[in-house]
Formats: structure tokens, C-alpha cells, sequence
């Protein structure tokens, strides 16, 4: 957008993301004359990327306290702002505007079109509804500000001014939609603290070389625990899958808020193939599959058990003879393939970076943000949502939730400031 000159106004949004189309909608619903710059020409860019195109609106776990919790220590920051928006409060937001929900495996909400690019309409559809002045195509190039306020903000060739500044500018992941951490630097250089961000929610990179010749497998119902140096520190369960150079799937995706966190370190995951059974129980298993065929090889012998891609790798790391006949196989054989099934180890090298990762984790210090307002303790007109804040949660819709939560509270707390 070529535009020049000063433009005022009540109250100016930084960012047209989730975050910041709530925070827009929900100040001008009060009255408040908003303007929202966003660098991309239009709004909403990253939220058509989340969850696979289909977008994973919230989680519905209407407990308040078992939702926090999923953020860890930090989850005690936002009681204020999920109790302002919850998780019924959005899912009703978007029902009632005319978008149907669905709750799938794990409490996850996605429209029943499944379909990101829905979410975003109802949201812009919000914005025109209450006269937001959306500029998109406007990079922020600096903010002017004194001690205690932010007096003006120039993007492209053109100063705002406003009585109240929202920023919800993100974080690093997926740069290709805008996403490069400006907000972050303006907001150090207001003298806000910044939590180093690095990358969440993001593939692993694994240092056997024989995960790759596994890529596209999926195995699902599997338990998956995280070691480090020797310590169980994570566990979870449900599907993985194999990549061209290490793991990623939804069980991978969440233990890897913790794995980035611990390299690094020496860390390992041990991944449970059978989990509905111990060990007694799937050694009894295996003895049953082998008295079926007992002239069987032992390399045909694993059909019943584990997916065929998977198979070479179990035999090779079993160290069993894969010719031998099943009813020769020693006791201590048989109990070796039997742990290999319940604890098959592999030793984590990294993480992919901010390209592949949902979230960012790291982000504006909470501890320097009146929460309960969404306001900065540092600049009296600055407000902060979405994930420009250093908090990040698992897969299944918590961190779009917080988004809509901080976003509504941002929104709110400017707008009565504004009054």
C-alpha cells in the first residue's frame, strides 16, 4: 500500500495475525477507532498454514486449570486472559458467526469445512463488521517513543499516530509468511527483556542413519518417553512418523517443546511399539506367533506384529540371525527382540529450525507485561498477543487458543484505556 502523511487514530494493531485480528475486532466492537497494519497484503497468512490447512481452532478442554496446565510453570500467566475468552467463548465466536465446529481425537476444534481459509473470513468479516481500517502491504520501519510511551510508529512512508499500540507481530516460525522477529527487536529496544526464541513444535533430527530409510511410515499408537542424560524427563502417546532424516508426527511434535530446550545435552527417545502390553505379555505373544510356524524364518516372522518397512530394522538391531528358524530362537533371543519392541532407543542430534516449526517458544519476558491487561509495565500505551509472548503450549489448539485469549484481552484493556 502506497501511502503517505500521518494517519491518527484510537488505537493501532501490529500485526494481522490471529492475535492481532482479535486484539483489531474486538477494540473497535467497543467503539475504538482501530487501525491495523500488517506487512503482507492480506491478513492472516499463517493462520491458513495451521493444522495442515484445516486449522485447529482451540482445544475443547473447558477445564480452565487442566488447559493452563498444558503450558507448564507458565500456564499461571494466563488465568486472567483464558478467563476474559475461553475456550467456549471462541468456539462460540466462530459458531455464531457461522462457521459449524467439529471436536475431534484429543478435544481438537476444526471447522467442519475443514478448511483454514473459513477461519480467516470469519475473522476479516469481524473486522469490516466494526470498521477496523485493515493497511495491508505496510512494514513497520521503527517506533518513536520516549520512556514511558510510544509517540508514533512509521511504516513504509507513512506515521501513525495512536493513543494506544497493540503488537502482535509473532514470532520466527514459518518466515516465509512475515514472520522475522522485528517485534521482538522493537520491543527490546523499549527496554522489554527477550526470552531467546528458538524453534517448538518442530521435526527431530535422529543420529541413526537407518531412520531415514524408514520415511513415510507412520506408526501409530505408540508411546514415546524422552531421556536425557540418562533421565526420563516426557513421555506421550499417540502416532510418529519418519521423516528423511529423523521423526516428526504429533507425539514428536510436542516432546520436541522440551527437546530443544535440553540439546545439547545427551538425548535419547525410547519408543514403545507395544504399549498396551508389558513385557510379559508381549513375550507371550511373540512365543504364540512363533508356535504357529515354528519352520518359519525369522525374518518372516514379524508380520503380525510390526509394519513391513519396519520389519529390517527390528531384525537388524535385534542381532538375531534373520534366516534362522523361529523354533531354534534362544529364550535370551527372543526376550532381546522383546525389550528392542518395548524400548527401541534413538539418540536425538537437533531439531529442524524456525522453517519447519508450528510456534516459536521464547518471546517477550511475561514477568515485564501486566498480564491481567495484556499491558506493558515498561510503555503505558504498548500492549502485547499472541505468540510475540514467551509462552507456547503443545499441538491440538492451545496456542491458537491463547492467541484468540490475549488477543480479546489486549483489545479490551486498550480499548477502555482509550474510552
Amino acid at each position: 500500500m502506497r501511502l503517505s502523511g500521518t494517519i491518527t487514530c484510537d488505537i493501532a494493531v501490529i500485526g494481522g495475525g490471529p492475535a492481532g485480528m482479535m486484539a483489531a475486532g474486538t477494540a473497535a466492537s467497543r467503539g475504538a477507532n482501530v487501525v491495523l497494519i500488517e506487512k503482507n497484503r492480506r491478513t492472516g497468512k499463517k493462520l491458513l498454514l495451521t493444522g495442515k490447512g484445516r486449522c485447529n481452532i482451540t482445544n475443547a478442554d473447558y477445564d480452565p486449570q487442566s488447559f493452563l496446565s498444558r503450558f507448564g510453570k507458565k500456564g499461571r500467566y494466563l488465568h486472567s486472559a483464558l478467563s476474559s475468552f475461553g475456550v467456549e467463548d471462541a468456539m462460540n465466536f466462530f459458531s455464531e458467526r457461522g462457521l459449524p465446529l467439529k471436536i475431534e481425537r484429543g478435544n481438537r476444534v476444526f471447522p467442519e469445512s475443514d478448511s483454514a481459509a473459513d477461519v480467516a473470513r470469519v475473522l476479516r468479516d469481524y473486522l469490516y463488521e466494526h470498521g477496523v481500517r485493515i493497511m495491508p502491504g505496510l512494514d513497520v520501519r521503527k517506533i518513536n517513543n520516549d520512556s514511558r510511551h510510544i509517540v508514533s510508529i512509521i511504516a513504509n512512508s507513512c506515521m501513525i499516530e495512536a493513543g494506544r499500540y497493540v503488537l502482535c507481530t509473532g514470532g520466527l516460525s514459518y518466515p516465509a509468511t512475515g514472520s522475522t522477529g522485528a517485534g521482538l527487536d522493537f520491543a527490546r529496544d523499549m527496554g522489554h527483556t527477550i526470552v531467546t526464541p528458538r524453534p517448538s513444535l518442530v521435526p527431530v533430527i535422529l543420529k541413526e542413519k537407518w531412520a531415514g530409510e524408514l520415511e513415510g511410515l507412520s506408526i501409530r499408537n505408540v508411546s514415546v518417553s524422552l531421556y536425557h542424560d540418562g533421565k526420563k524427563t516426557a513421555e506421550e502417546f499417540g502416532e510418529a512418523l519418519f521423516t528423511s532424516n529423523g521423526m516428526s508426527g504429533p507425539v514428536i511434535i510436542d516432546l520436541s517443546r522440551n527437546i530443544g530446550a535440553l540439546l545439547p545435552g545427551r538425548v535419547e527417545l525410547a519408543i514403545d511399539l507395544k504399549p498396551a502390553l508389558d513385557h510379559k505379555a508381549l513375550d507371550q505373544r511373540v512365543q504364540r506367533d512363533f508356535r504357529e510356524n515354528p519352520n518359519r524364518l525369522f525374518k518372516n516372522s514379524l508380520g503380525k506384529l510390526l509394519p513391513a518397512s519396519l520389519i529390517p530394522v527390528i531384525i537388524g538391531l535385534s542381532g538375531i540371525d534373520p534366516d534362522k528358524k523361529v523354533n531354534i530362537i534362544s529364550g535370551d533371543e527372543r526376550k532381546r527382540l522383546v525389550r528392542l519392541l518395548k524400548d527401541l532407543r534413538v539418540g536425538v542430534a537437533g531439531i529442524e529450525g524456525f522453517d519447519k516449526a508450528i510456534i516459536t517458544a521464547g518471546g517477550v519476558s511475561l514477568d515485564g507485561i501486566d498480564m491481567r491487561a495484556m499491558r506493558s509495565r515498561i510503555i503505558d500505551n504498548l500492549y502485547f498477543a499472541g505468540e510475540i509472548l514467551d509462552i507456547d503450549g503443545p499441538t491440538g489448539g492451545y496456542n491458537l487458543q491463547i492467541c484468540w485469549s490475549t488477543g480479546y484481552c489486549a483489545g479490551m484493556s486498550a480499548a477502555k484505556a482509550s474510552g
